[in-house]
């Protein structure tokens, strides 16, 4: 039975490998295990991307309570781990700051997959893999019925559906989706509607969609007043599938407030524009898979107390540069960058050539980039030279190779890779207080491109009724970017930590180890499985902060008839390496469960109702995990 409003896919741990609409698919040739999408939402532990996602090897959610989670894979996050919907870059924030919101609600999607290895160099350079996330209109397929669920918990609610219509050549889908909920920790309130318009011609069908997302929620930070986040984002675009190709146009404007005791303190808005088209070839046992784009976005950035209901230009007089407090540190305490214009050319392709007992892949991607800065919106007692300034030009190169070879139902991968990525213009220009994670930042203008050499390998075993898979990776960064503490420096506008972005030598290595047996017994189908991962980030001054503890866990699932039933206990270890400033946390039990009947089912998180600390969260000490949470809820289709 096909999920509520989204048809999902379980994140493979093959590199680059693409998945069944319905299905997860687990690849050996010669067998094929499937999971429905609707059993994926069904084991989710909340409603973000993350928490989609976090149950799979190497995967986690940097969580700001019910609000908030964007994928972190491997121990990488922000803008090492790229979102795309469909082909292009979401047009949103969330790598900028961990408070802020992913751009869509997972279940609107119709498909969401890990892309990993030489294939994620079509979609991007991001060292720790790409999420793509594709809505009805990159399907050439056009969905008649309805499908629609709700559910309820102690937490809060969601209702949603989808409808579709065709006839004749055309068609019509609309996606409606609402969530609310108030865990103790944050509150949010989610409304998104995606319509997508279909005409088909010949063998090719064109696809106009247009999708709104309203996104309203607090950040459980340790400020006097209440912190919340206001975001809207309105997208439209076009698909038009041509045999194996996609082309597609897009227009999205993505905008949030920030507010603190309600005046208005803060603003972020972001115009994106980007032309694409995905190419598909074969010759011989080669497939090959080219991607161009162009890609054009406009960032404004408004940081003033009470003064930011809209983007506005400082006044000036005949002051050139600024810097007031004439400190060797350039703290202001006026808007944080100044705007900016990018437009990115991007050419990449990836060819793949299957044999008989053999898959070899490649990926090679080459981005260029300007970017423009106007500084008419930096206050002037804040202005830095004008040097600072001044329009950039550069070019990342990207390339990737993988191998796998299958015996009989057994295979071994490798994937070697060496990525650039050019550092955001956040990272280079951001010069201020963020109120929402009571932190002083501060960018390096001067900053190189982050560069890596990404080594993984998968052994995937199958005996009889054993499944083992063994997975680990070691990833060199000559230059990783991130947040750096300034020791003993506070802001002086706020008395908050100030943290400088560096870049700096760092390894990132990690193993996994999963083992499932499978047993009918009668009519009894059992699953039991059991998995240890853990990670380690380490630079030339010591640990990388925020990285996952180790942990383990162990499943057991039970189908009989029309019932599915599963207990899941994992144990998340105390943080052993602190980076410099760093708080530490404890380690916890967390015990879910889920039962389902036909349409209907009844899960719970957190049944220990433990206290539990995200140790991927800049607020870790204010935005605990939430407790109990037993929910109970249906799905339905016709």
């Amino acid at each position: 039975m096909r999920t509520i409003l989204i048809s999902l896919i379980l994140f493979s741990p093959l590199f680059g490998v693409q998945v069944d609409l319905e299905s997860i698919t687990v690849q050996s040739e010669k067998e094929v295990a499937k999971k429905l999408s609707s059993e994926l939402a069904l084991e989710s532990e909340g409603e973000t991307l993350g928490d989609f996602l976090q149950n799979e090897t190497f995967i986690d959610s940097a969580t700001y309570g019910s609000a908030v989670g964007r994928p972190v894979v491997k121990g990488l996050d922000g803008y090492r781990v790229g979102i795309t919907q469909g082909n292009v870059v979401l047009n949103d924030l969330s790598a900028m700051s961990q408070d802020h919101a992913v751009g869509t609600a997972p279940r609107v999607s119709e498909r969401i997959e890990f892309v990993k290895g030489s294939s994620s160099l079509l979609y991007g350079n991001y060292s720790g893999g790409v999420v793509r996330v594709e809505g009805a209109e990159h399907q050439r397929e056009t969905f008649q019925g309805f499908r629609g669920n709700g559910e309820i918990s102690n937490f809060g609610w969601l209702l949603g559906g989808s409808l579709g219509v065709s006839k004749n050549d055309f068609s019509l889908q609309a996606d409606t989706y609402f969530h609310e909920a108030d865990d103790d920790i944050s509150d949010i309130t989610t409304f998104q509607n995606h319509f997508v318009f279909g005409y088909r011609f010949g063998d090719s069908i064109l696809k106009l969609y247009g999708d709104f997302l309203r996104n309203d929620y607090s950040i459980p930070n340790r400020s006097a007043e209440e912190t919340r986040i206001d975001m809207e984002q309105e997208k439209f675009g076009a698909v038009w599938h041509f045999g194996k190709h996609q082309f597609e146009i897009q227009k999205s404007d993505y905008l949030h407030y920030e507010t603190e005791g309600g005046r208005k303190d803060g603003l972020f808005g972001q115009e994106q524009s980007s032309v694409s088209a995905l190419l598909n070839f074969t010759s011989g046992d080669w497939e090959h898979k080219v991607h161009l784009q162009y890609l054009q976005s406009e960032l404004q950035v408004c940081h003033e107390h009470g003064k930011c209901d809209s983007f506005y230009d400082a006044p000036r007089t005949e002051v050139v540069d600024g810097i007031s407090l004439g400190s060797e540190i350039p703290f202001s305490h006026g808007h944080p960058m100044p705007n900016s214009s990018e437009r990115n050319l991007v050419l990449a392709f990836s060819p793949k050539l299957t044999l008989l007992d053999d898959e070899v892949g490649f990926g090679v991607r080459i981005q260029n980039r300007e970017i423009d800065l106007d500084s008419k919106n930096i206050q002037e007692q804040w202005l830095q030279n004008r040097d600072y300034y001044n329009s950039i030009s550069d070019t990342a190169f990207s390339f990737s190779t993988d191998w796998k070879r299958y015996f009989g139902l057994h295979f071994f991968q490798l994937s070697l890779g060496y990525l650039e990525r050019l550092p955001a213009s956040s990272e280079l220009y951001w010069n201020g207080f963020h109120h929402a994670t009571e932190s002083y930042i501060l960018g390096d203008a001067e900053l190189d491109s982050e560069t890596s050499l990404n080594f993984d390998a998968d052994l995937h075993l199958h005996f009889g009724n054993w499944e083992t898979e063994i997975a680990g990776y070691h990833y060199h960064f000559w230059n990783y970017i991130y947040q750096s503490p300034l020791q003993d420096i506070k802001d002086p506008f706020h008395g908050s930590p100030v943290w400088i972005m560096r870049g700096v030598p760092a390894d990132i290595y990690g193993f996994s180890f999963q083992e499932k047996y499978r047993k009918e017994i009668e009519k009894h189908k059992l699953q039991i499985s059991f998995g240890l991962e853990t990670i380690r980030g380490e630079t030339s001054d010591g640990n990388l902060p925020r990285i996952s503890p180790w942990n383990t866990f162990v499943e057991i699932e039970d189908k009989y008839g029309n019932f599915q039933g599963s207990l899941k206990y994992k144990y998340i270890d105390k943080s052993r390496f602190e980076a410099k400033n760093e708080s530490s946390t404890s380690g916890y039990s967390w015990l879910s469960g889920r039962l389902s009947y036909k349409n209907f089912y009844l899960k719970g998180e957190n049944l220990l109702d433990v206290e539990a600390r995200n140790h991927l969260s800049f607020l870790k000490e204010t935005a605990q995990l939430p407790g109990r949470e037993i929910s109970f809820g249906f799905e339905t289709s016709f």
